[in-house]
C-alpha cells in the first residue's frame, strides 16, 4: 500500500508537468510569432500615457504618412529576405528612381511616362542585382553594396550634382496629397503594395517557392522548383518597390536628391525582421513587415515627442533591434 500513493503522486506530478510545459510551450510560440504586435501594442499604450498629442487622429495619420516610403521599401526587401538574400543598394536606387521621373518630365514627356521611367530603373537595377547574384553566387551584400555605389554615381552624372524641380503640378499629389483631404495617397499605395505581395506570398504557387528557395535551395531544385528564376523575380520586386518609393519621396519634395533614399537600407532590413522575417530565409511575409514599419514608426514619433535628442533615437532604435533579433534567436532554439 505504501509504493502506490508515490505512484499515484509521481503520476499526476508527471501530468502537471507536461500540461505546464506545453503551456509555456504555446505562451513562447505566441510570443515568438507575435513579437513585433505585442511590442506595437505596448509602444502605442505607451505613447498615450507620455504624450497627450500621441493619440490624437492628426498624429497618428502624420505617423501612417511619414513611415509610407519605408513600408513600400521594406516590404519588398522582405520578399528577398524569404530568399536568404537582400539588397543594401534600395537607398540609391531611391535617388536616382526619382531623378530619372523628374528628368523625364523636364524632357517633354508626360506623368504617366515619368512614373514608368522612375519604376523601369528600379527594376533595372533589381534585375541587375538579381543577374549578378544568382549567375556568379557571389555575396549579395557585397554586389548591392557595389551596384548602389554605381546607381548613386549616375544619379550625380544625371544631375551634374544640382537640383532639378518636377515640371507636372499632379506628380507632387502623390506623395502629398490626401484621399477625401485625410489619408494620404502614399499611405494608401503602401496597404495596396501590402495586399498584393502578401497574397502572392502566401496565395501564389511563386509564394511557396519563394519560402522554399529560402529554407533549403537544394532541396527546392531537386523538387523541381527553379530556384534561380525565383530568386532572380524576389531581386525584380525588390528594385521595383525601390523605384516606387524614389517616386513617392520624390514627390513629396517636387525636387531631385541623389541622397533621397539615404538610411532605406538598413531601416528596410529592420523593419522586416522586426516584423518577423528571418535573416536565414524561409520566413516572413508583407503584413508582418508593414507591422515592424508601424513599430519603427511610432517609436520615431514618441521620441520626437518627448524631445528625445536625434542621437539618443539613433540608440534607442538600435537597441529595440537588437533586442528583438535576440528575442527571436532565444524563442527559437530547440
Amino acid at each position: 500500500m505504501t509504493d502506490t500513493v508515490p505512484i499515484e503522486v509521481n503520476a499526476a506530478t508527471v501530468a502537471a508537468n507536461r500540461g505546464a510545459s506545453g503551456f509555456g510551450r504555446r505562451v513562447s510560440a505566441i510570443v515568438r510569432d507575435q513579437t513585433a504586435l505585442i511590442l506595437l501594442i505596448v509602444l502605442v499604450a505607451a505613447g498615450g500615457l507620455a504624450s497627450d498629442v500621441f493619440m490624437t487622429s492628426r498624429n497618428l495619420l502624420n505617423i501612417l504618412w511619414a513611415v509610407s516610403v519605408l513600408g513600400i521599401v521594406a516590404m519588398g526587401q522582405s520578399v528577398l529576405l524569404v530568399t536568404r538574400n537582400f539588397d543594401m543598394s534600395v537607398a540609391s536606387v531611391i535617388g536616382l528612381a526619382g531623378i530619372v521621373a523628374v528628368l523625364t518630365q523636364l524632357v517633354g514627356f508626360g506623368l504617366a511616362a515619368s512614373i514608368a521611367a522612375g519604376l523601369l530603373t528600379g527594376l533595372a537595377f533589381g534585375l541587375l542585382n538579381g543577374l549578378i547574384v544568382v549567375l556568379t553566387g557571389a555575396n549579395p551584400f557585397l554586389i548591392t553594396l557595389g551596384t548602389g555605389t554605381f546607381a548613386y554615381s549616375v544619379a550625380l552624372i544625371l544631375t551634374h550634382s544640382k537640383t532639378f524641380y518636377a515640371s507636372i503640378p499632379v506628380f507632387m499629389m502623390i506623395g502629398r496629397g490626401k484621399l477625401f483631404g485625410m489619408i494620404n495617397y502614399s499611405v494608401l499605395i503602401c496597404l495596396a503594395i501590402a495586399f498584393i505581395l502578401q497574397f502572392v506570398m502566401q496565395r501564389t504557387v511563386f509564394g511557396r517557392n519563394l519560402y522554399i528557395t529560402g529554407l533549403n535551395a537544394t532541396a527546392g531544385r531537386l523538387s523541381g522548383i527553379r530556384v534561380q528564376a525565383t530568386q532572380l523575380v524576389a531581386f525584380v520586386i525588390c528594385g521595383a518597390t525601390a523605384g516606387l518609393a524614389g517616386i513617392v519621396v520624390t514627390s513629396r519634395t517636387g525636387s531631385t536628391l541623389a541622397m533621397a533614399g539615404a538610411g532605406y537600407d538598413f531601416d528596410s532590413i529592420i523593419a522586416a525582421v522586426l516584423g518577423g522575417t528571418s535573416l536565414l530565409g524561409g520566413r516572413g511575409g508583407a503584413m508582418r513587415t508593414l507591422i515592424g514599419v508601424l513599430v519603427l514608426g511610432v517609436l520615431n514619433n514618441l521620441l520626437i515627442l518627448l524631445s528625445v535628442p536625434i542621437e539618443s533615437q539613433r540608440i534607442a532604435k538600435g537597441a529595440v533591434f537588437l533586442a528583438v533579433v535576440w528575442a527571436d534567436s532565444v524563442l527559437r532554439r530547440p
